[in-house]
């Protein structure tokens, strides 16, 4: 209970922030459109546990890569393997990393050999805003949605405007990148389009501790959309195309993982891009119609020891929304997906996995009910259904209570189930979920959660140590609460989110590796005229870890970071930021015996016309 009432006293600040809201400098919270339910929905009404962080957010991050930013701004758990460019694995409500799903416009990023999602290799420049979702998904999104989804938004079309950045800072960084976006009419034909590029060059730091071999890291990225506007039909083209090189080290071994002393290097190539057609109508009033037909490859590719792993994926996805009675909204579609995955000499799989779904919102008064159920055919482990319910209450003005439950799976990756590494044996892994929670708007600027949740995992994948043979061999149990506070006035932004959770091997009575027990985030901002100034804290407890080389169980021990940042509007077109990473030095690591950067300084001049 204490770890409770330590997310209790972190809310303390939202009652005690209180102002009169008639005063000048209060001002309403933002009406922010998500779409964790397929649906546009205003994140206030949302019933899951939604987070958007927005495109003024991301500029002031001065990130390198997204996994910066999702800690920063959602408060969520990264463990790094090394610095910039080095693998990243997202812990959402304590679950694997590859319980989280993560896509592009809609479009799902990870990939098939290994369940992973390229986090560490998606650029901020070309990104319009984050959606973050936590709870189970699966029933919209099939597998993989087991603990929430992340969904990055790109630049869209809008009314004309160029913008360009160039910056640099600490371990020889330097990133530079533009965009464009115009809109129009053509004949009476709505257009637009968006254009954006980035590219970035970092010495990097030593993976491993005590190495001296920096691993440098390039990234290049380009991404456009285009749409015209016919007879009442929107088509939209999109594609989003990242490449670059990550070079990683092997401990105590070379490329072809042959023993020899120290560190060695290895040049290690990736490639993720997705292109999309999507076009949409309003089949009738109360009826819209949308199809996207996508196509997408994740391909990481080391030269020193000819090692390849790739996906393709085609995929066509038709989703449905009929507005019923004024009260009920109902979401229909299905989901047609055919997956190559191919890894020269030990895998090469085709895989067949077809869905459909039926959601339905409902509002009656103070009732608020969202129910889905989704039907699934995998060509590798058969049929099953998903289903989840969520029901919110509004007891007072400002005030709604909120309880939830839903199923989730996860489907053994390739490399989880091809021989003579893998268990071809496995079963997918289950999981159920349950949630209460209470939100709260405090006057018209704040508003507050609170969250209580429950995850059961069956059938859970491990691998223990000596051999690595994966198994289905325990259930899990991650018990947790959430808190969140959020204020928005004319010159003050803050932000407080918080975490406590107990994610445990039910078989063996142990936790879960890799996952911190508790964690908290904060951030203030103040506007001063044409100045900004910002703080930002996040804080993460102890984690077990496991050290591949002895198979023992080490704890990583808990660790604060402190960044500060400070911008100046120099004139109407032209902004200079300036960002201090981890101020304060702290060394740690999020996984056993890797590095992560120590202080770091950031500048950037920022550019901006009007079209």
């Amino acid at each position: 209970m204490k770890t409770f009432a330590v997310i209790g006293l972190a809310l303390a600040p939202a009652f005690a922030f209180a102002a009169d809201p008639s005063s000048p400098s209060a001002t309403e919270l933002p009406q922010v459109v998500v779409t964790g339910t397929l649906t546009p929905v205003a994140q206030a009404d949302a019933l899951s546990q939604t987070i958007v962080i927005d495109r003024a957010q991301i500029e002031q991050s001065q990130a390198t890569d997204i996994g910066q930013i999702l800690q920063q701004y959602a408060g969520l758990d990264m463990a790094r393997s090394g610095g910039p460019g080095q693998p990243a694995a997202l812990h959402i409500r304590g679950g694997e990393s590859d319980y989280t799903l993560v896509l592009v416009d809609g479009v799902r990023l990870n990939d098939s050999v290994t369940g992973a999602s390229p986090i560490a290799y998606i650029s901020p420049e070309v990104i319009e805003r984050i959606e973050v979702i936590e709870g189970p998904l699966s029933t919209l999104y099939g597998s993989d949605a087991v603990s929430g989804v992340v969904n990055i938004i790109t630049r869209k079309p809008g009314p004309g405007l160029l913008d360009a950045e160039l910056g640099g800072g600490s371990f020889d960084t330097l990133q530079g990148g533009a965009a464009v976006r115009d809109q129009g009419s053509l004949y009476g034909n709505p257009w637009g389009v968006a254009l954006a590029a980035q590219q970035l060059h970092t010495s990097g730091i030593p993976t491993f501790a005590g190495s001296n071999l920096n691993s440098e890291y390039r990234n290049r990225t380009l991404d456009g959309t285009a749409s015209l506007e016919l007879g009442g039909v929107k088509l939209e083209a999109r594609a989003w195309d990242t490449d670059g090189q990550s070079p990683f080290q092997e401990a105590q071994s070379d490329c072809a993982f042959n023993p020899v002393p120290g560190y060695t290097g290895c040049d290690e190539e990736f490639r993720d891009r997705i292109f999309a057609l999507h076009a949409s109508t309003q089949l009738s009033r109360d009826w819209f119609s949308e199809l996207t037909l996508s196509r997408s490859e994740d391909r990481l590719d080391s030269q020193d020891e000819d090692f390849l792993l790739r996906t393709l994926r085609a995929e066509a996805d038709w989703h449905n929304t009929l507005n019923l009675d004024g009260h009920n909204r109902l979401s229909f579609g299905a989901i047609l997906r055919r997956e190559h995955d191919d890894e020269p000499g030990y895998i090469a799989q085709r895989d067949n996995n077809d869905y459909g779904y039926l959601q339905d919102e409902a509002n009656y008064g103070r009732n608020h009910i969202v129910a889905a159920i989704n039907y699934l055919h995998d060509g590798s482990f058969g049929e099953r259904f998903n289903w989840n319910a969520q029901y919110g209450f509004d007891v007072l003005e400002g005030t709604r209570l909120i309880a939830g439950a839903g199923t989730a799976f996860h489907t053994p990756t390739a490399e989880d189930v091809f021989p003579p590494y893998g268990n071809p044996a496995l079963q997918p892994e289950k999981a159920q979920d349950y949630e209460l929670a209470v939100k709260q708007r405090i006057g018209a600027y704040q508003n507050a959660q609170l969250r209580l949740f429950r995850t059961d995992v069956r059938d859970l994948i491990e691998a223990p140590p000596p051999n690595y043979f994966p198994y289905n061999v325990a259930d899990a149990r991650i018990d947790g609460v959430q808190a969140e506070w959020n204020l928005a006035s004319e010159h003050w932004t803050a932000h407080l989110d918080g975490i406590a959770q107990n994610p445990r091997n039910l078989q063996t009575d142990s936790e879960l590796i890799e996952r911190a027990r508790l964690s908290l985030g904060a951030q203030l901002n103040r506007r001063i005229g044409r100045y900004d100034l910002g703080a930002a804290f996040y804080t993460s407890g102890r984690r077990l870890d496991e050290n591949f080389n002895t198979g023992a169980f080490p704890t990583d021990g808990g660790y604060g970071l402190l960044d500060l940042t400070a911008g100046a509007r120099l004139s109407r077109n032209l902004r200079f930021d300036l960002r201090g990473n981890n101020v304060l030095n702290h060394h740690y690591q999020t996984i056993y015996g890797y590095n992560q950067p120590g202080s770091a300084v950031y500048a950037t001049l920022r550019y901006a016309l009007p079209l």
